[in-house]
């Protein structure tokens, strides 16, 4: 039997310390942990990839498009189907359904109302978000108007938001005013200005950053284990981390993409694991944590996340066959033959498309028989057999 590696004898030693086993009870785990880890060995020559290709592709098959929705709410929502695994595999720029769990640091909000106000802070409010801009094209006027609802569900003070609004907003017009009750805004343009740029600049105004973390469009409070914790449609997990009532340690976004930006590729290796084990376990599907690893080691092995497509692993293979086998066949062949590629039938793929056994298993292994001693150890065998 093999040795256990060092980092498992150390946590085994941590784990033992830390719940006072005597040396008998640790020699034990150590021993149950060594039968475990040596049945777990992978044989040399399996072809571990086309396993874990098997093992993923076929529960995958079982997987529905359904949609999560936290707190019963339609807008704020998680892939969990097939078209995540896809999103995922494919090391997509941009999730479709982009979300964060912001877990907050202990008794950071003494009241519900307090962490409804914190909430609400955190979502992008655009000038579009809380307002309309109505045209008046003939006299080359537009007035904002303030919607008092969205005011009010956001929390926004009245003063402080048209203020900002006011200040932000200053470029193209001649002239500009606050309504009565600064309900509004009123931009009166140059009679001579063309029709276009009024528009043009509307669109930009639309889009000026009031409050709260580019990108998170909606926050809902959900619960945990007895823990408030915020859920997000959108993610921006460079900024939250930024803000001291938020707990760094836990907070996370399903945007792999993301992590990597931020932590860095092994974090993303992880998260991959993570988001693919939990994809397939809200569908009632288990996997085996090792095939993800596989397909999560080949997604980042150096040093980013590239997906299984022809823009990513698959048209970096240097076997011009085995590009030929994802996608684009003809382009792939002729490719090659105009570049004059060599296909040497390392792989399994191209060995599978000319019929001769693959580099795996019992085709791994080269034997040459001497018939004449093979004829001999037999008599010998039947004669020790006999006696």
């Amino acid at each position: 039997m093999r040795e256990l590696p060092k980092n498992i004898l150390e946590r085994i030693e941590n784990y033992s310390n830390k719940k006072s086993f005597s040396d008998a009870k640790k020699k034990r785990l150590i021993d149950i942990v060594t039968k475990r880890y040596n049945e777990s060995l992978v044989t040399p020559g399996d072809a571990i990839g086309l396993i874990a290709a098997q093992s993923i592709g076929e529960p995958g098959t079982q997987l529905t498009l359904r949609t999560k929705h936290y707190a019963g709410s339609l807008e704020v929502s998680v892939g969990q189907g097939i078209q995540r695994v896809i999103e995922i595999v494919d090391g997509r720029l941009s999730s479709k359904y982009p979300s964060m769990k912001i877990y907050l640091k202990k008794d950071v909000f003494a009241t519900e109302k307090k962490l409804n106000k914190f909430a609400k802070s955190l979502i992008d409010i655009k000038v579009s978000t809380i307002g309309d801009f109505q045209e008046d094209f003939e006299n080359r006027t537009v007035s904002f108007i303030l919607n008092h609802d969205k005011l009010d569900e956001l929390d926004l003070d009245k003063e402080e938001t048209m203020t900002l609004i006011y200040d932000k907003i200053n470029d193209t017009y001649v002239s500009k005013r606050f309504t009565p009750n600064k309900n509004g805004i009123n931009f009166t343009f140059d009679k001579t200005t063309p029709l276009f740029n009024i528009r043009k600049a509307l669109l930009k105004w639309n889009k000026i950053p009031l409050f709260g973390v580019k990108n998170l469009e909606l926050t809902v409070i959900t619960e945990e284990a007895g823990e408030k914790v915020i859920s997000t449609k959108g993610s921006n997990l460079s900024e939250v981390l930024k803000i001291p009532e938020v707990d760094t340690d836990r907070t996370y976004t399903n945007d792999i993409l993301e992590i990597n930006k931020v932590f860095g590729i092994e974090a993303a290796r992880a998260s991959i694991i993570k988001e693919l084990k939990f994809t397939f376990e809200s569908n009632g599907i288990e996997i085996n944590q090792r095939h993800l690893s596989i397909l999560a080691d080949l997604m980042c092995f150096n040093g980013k996340v590239k997906g299984v497509v022809r823009t990513g692993i698959t048209g970096e293979k240097t076997s011009p066959f085995a590009r030929a086998s994802f996608e684009e066949t003809v382009k792939h062949i002729l490719s090659a033959a105009f570049d004059g590629e060599r296909e040497n039938f390392k792989g399994i793929i191209e060995n599978l498309i000319v019929g001769q056994p693959i580099l795996a298993g019992t085709g791994r292994v080269k034997l040459t028989l001497d018939p004449k001693n093979l004829k001999k150890m037999i008599k010998k065998q039947e004669g020790l057999e006999e006696n």
